[in-house]
């Protein structure tokens, strides 16, 4: 099909005369550029509007997002641990499907997502690779989430090169989860992808050392997530701007990093960090953005953060006495605008609270949210002191649900809840907003 060609004016009906379909009197061209903004399922839905409009999709240059939102939903309801093989089948022949229709000569996206096995797919996914490197794509995300809570391996392991003719010069996002890639290999990929800006590397067995040959001038944002083989990175990227970790105790370099501003930490590397025990804690003063999980029984005592802007912190609380040791963070972050506290296992039980005062008062915090609230002694003690200390506070968020579940707290835990808000919400002064969720 050759594009440039416009459509004839429709027949109205109605009234007797032509009307005029200006968007379908566009060129190809444009129609196709607009296209290329939807996503994947959209942009072929178009194809019922004429039957020009029907081969249009096939030219879009945007994304190739394989990503099913149906099964994103059960991932995160976790209502199946295992696809049966027809569905897999099926999604397979879906990909392959839409692949052989696609003209385009370029691709900015390419994404697939579906728990796919290496010993049934790894012809299809060594071709929808190669597929999108012929493409010229920018942006290259690979999920194999087998929907196991607590796995932690790739199921599909990834060439050790790509063949001639091949090239990696356009890429300049690279995802992989669930995908098993050596040390080895990934310094192969990071040396032939002068432009990568952003990497992500999650659940890979595989990969013990992290570590490029040459500067990674581009690089600016690195997520390396539960990789628990992973022993060393070593990198030299002076225009990082964020980086993500969680994974065990590592050896550590970045090199210089003048731009980094943005660390979430998890796992056994997250109280290190804080510590100063780590190499990354020599950059603590410029960040403006942290994001940790700790545990409130271990409650490390914050450095200052002079530059920090948003802090949050994913806390398990089972068993701690009190939350209010959360809120030294308020003392050592004088400039901090947005509190986020994520709490885990809280107990619903209300005692008695005392009303404190002023002890710390905080002049630049704005925003305070609570994520996994029930309304019981230890979040409503942390919320008043709070709102005691915070003197430009504007608005107070309260979430009801479970942090990374949704909607599974029971009816009666989260009437509880949502009634001890609405009591918090009659205490507050005029000029703060509250938003219960």
């Amino acid at each position: 099909m050759e594009l440039g060609s416009k459509s004839q004016p429709q027949k109205c009906d109605e009234t007797n005369s032509f009307c005029v379909d200006r968007l379908s009197d566009l060129p190809d061209e444009i129609i196709v550029s607009i296209l290329s903004f939807l996503k994947l399922k959209e942009a072929a839905r178009t194809s019922v509007l004429s039957r020009r409009w029907g081969h249009l999709w096939k030219f879009t240059t945007g994304s190739l997002d394989f990503d099913d939102s149906s099964l994103q939903y059960l991932r995160k309801k976790s209502f199946f641990k295992t696809l049966p093989g027809i569905d897999r089948d099926r999604y397979v022949s879906w990909v392959n499907h839409v692949l052989q229709l696609h003209q385009a000569h370029t691709i900015d996206v390419f994404k697939v997502g579906f728990p796919l096995k290496e010993e049934c797919n790894k012809l299809d996914i060594d071709n929808w690779i190669l597929f999108s490197l012929r493409k010229k794509v920018k942006s290259l995300s690979l999920d194999f989430d087998p929907i196991i809570t607590g796995s932690a391996r790739g199921h599909y392991t990834l060439p050790t090169q790509i063949p001639h003719g091949y090239s990696l010069n356009f890429l300049t996002n690279l995802s992989l989860s669930y995908v098993e890639v050596t040390g080895k290999v990934l310094a192969y990929v990071l040396s032939n992808c002068p432009y990568i800006e952003a990497l992500h590397v999650e659940a890979s067995n595989s990969l013990v050392k992290l570590k490029s040959s040459r500067p990674l001038l581009k690089l600016k944002h690195l997520e390396i997530l539960r990789c628990f083989s992973l022993k060393k990175i070593e990198i030299s990227a002076i225009n990082l701007f964020s980086f993500k970790y969680f994974g065990d105790k590592i050896r550590l370099r970045l090199g210089d990093v003048p731009n980094l501003v943005d660390v979430s930490m998890d796992g056994l590397y997250a109280c290190d960090f804080v510590k100063k025990c780590c190499p990354i804690s020599s950059y603590l003063s410029q960040l403006q953005t942290i994001v940790l999980k700790v545990y409130v029984e271990g409650f490390p005592k914050f450095p200052e953060l002079r530059s920090l802007k948003k802090l949050t912190l994913i806390v398990s609380s089972y068993r701690a006495p009190s939350l209010l040791c959360c809120t030294s963070v308020l003392k050592a972050s004088p400039f901090l605008q947005k509190f986020t506290l994520e709490m885990i296992g809280l107990n619903n039980d209300l005692g008695k609270i005392e009303a404190q005062k002023a002890k710390c008062p905080h002049q630049c915090l704005k925003v305070l949210e609570l994520i996994g609230f029930v309304g019981g002694t230890h979040d409503m003690e942390l919320a008043l002191d709070v709102l005691n200390n915070a003197l430009s506070l504007e608005t107070i968020i309260i979430d009801t649900r479970l942090p990374f579940v949704e909607n599974t707290r029971d009816p009666m835990t989260k009437l509880a809840a949502l009634t001890r808000a609405r009591q918090l919400e009659t205490t507050l002064p005029p000029r703060i907003k509250m938003v219960i969720v």
